[in-house]
């Protein structure tokens, strides 16, 4: 869906091998090849392997992809809820900073 919009989609993943399956991954989606600013989608590590560092280590891994193979790229946006203390942590560790607040709202129809 994203290239058939002109967009790009860069994704990374830890996989268990003991299980052969995904542990965590992440993905980066630029809408144009030329933006200068990423928009970070989904960061995900599977509840079981919570707490060792793999939600930081794969968008740590994809931000230096990205750095190598987008040299015009300059920053890279995401969203996380304010509960979401330990990707908090992780964006902090990164140098993600707090650039604004926003509200999501839901009406029941």
């Amino acid at each position: 869906m994203v290239s058939e919009r002109g967009g790009v989609l860069h994704t990374a993943a830890v996989l268990h091998t003991a299980t052969d399956s995904v542990a965590a991954y992440t993905e980066v989606v630029l809408r144009d090849p030329a933006d200068t600013r990423a928009l970070q989608y989904d960061t995900v590590v599977v509840p079981v392997h919570r707490g060792r560092g793999l939600g930081r280590a794969v968008k740590r891994h994809l931000m230096g992809v990205l750095a190598d193979e987008r040299p015009g790229l300059r920053e890279i946006g995401t969203t996380v809820a304010d509960e979401n203390g330990p990707m908090l942590a992780v964006n902090d560790r990164l140098g993600y900073r707090r650039e604004r607040l926003v509200g999501y709202f839901q009406a029941t129809l």
